[in-house]
């Protein structure tokens, strides 16, 4: 596995971007790591929108979360996306083979709303919408071939999922698909296919552009 995919690799709490792994030992000793009972579904946060709760967005979601009765899990994977400056809630879990898919859902964000989190037997979290074309990805042919068609494409979150294949080695492969798009109401031009390999024990080992459709 390269160094620069490890580095995408988070432990078993930590949902978003560096400076949170301080707290990866305190979420795993009191909640144990992310699964199905991380999700909350959303109740009213229209007071924390309109700022008629008179606090921070951040602090009026993890107070509307524990008002609601939402699980401890949930409510320590919502703190840790507040405190990278991220607030938003895990919204929905889906098992799939020897992984899983977390929904983030980020409620004050104005544009690109949800992302998607694949969760391995570990516990490690990978963003697949964080840094969707990565360097790798500008050197291959299907990448500079596609902008060379349309120069002013990016990609827009959130990732969709595609499928899921086994490999023969007892292992799996997961596929997601993200729209390349030139403007917010434009249409698609293209889309990114990325392929995550999983082993045999659910551990995720790589990530691949596959190509650009």
């Amino acid at each position: 596995m390269s160094t620069r995919f490890s580095r995408r690799l988070f432990g078993c709490a930590v949902l978003a971007l560096s400076g949170l792994a301080a707290m990866q030992a305190a979420h795993a000793e009191e909640t144990g790591p992310i699964d199905a009972r991380a999700v909350w579904q959303e109740r009213s946060l229209s007071a924390c929108r309109s700022g008629q709760s008179h606090s921070a967005p951040d602090v009026c979601l993890l107070r509307t979360m524990k008002r609601t009765g939402a699980p401890p899990q949930a409510i320590a994977a919502a703190r840790m996306l507040v405190g990278a400056n991220m607030p938003g809630y895990i919204s929905a879990w889906r098992p799939l083979g020897k992984v899983a898919l977390a929904t983030v859902t980020y409620p004050f964000r104005a544009n690109t709303n949800e992302s998607t989190l694949l969760i391995g037997s570990d516990g490690a979290a990978i963003d697949v919408d964080e840094h969707s074309v990565r360097e790798e990805d500008r050197a291959t042919p299907a990448w500079q071939a596609f902008t060379a068609a349309h120069p002013d494409a990016m990609p827009f979150a959130p990732a969709e999922f595609v499928g899921s294949t086994a490999t023969s080695d007892g292992g799996q492969s997961v596929l997601f698909s993200t729209p390349m798009i030139t403007c917010h109401a434009c249409a698609e031009d293209g889309a990114l296919l990325v392929a995550y390999t999983i082993d045999k024990d659910g551990i995720v080992l790589e990530r691949k552009l596959l190509t650009i459709k």
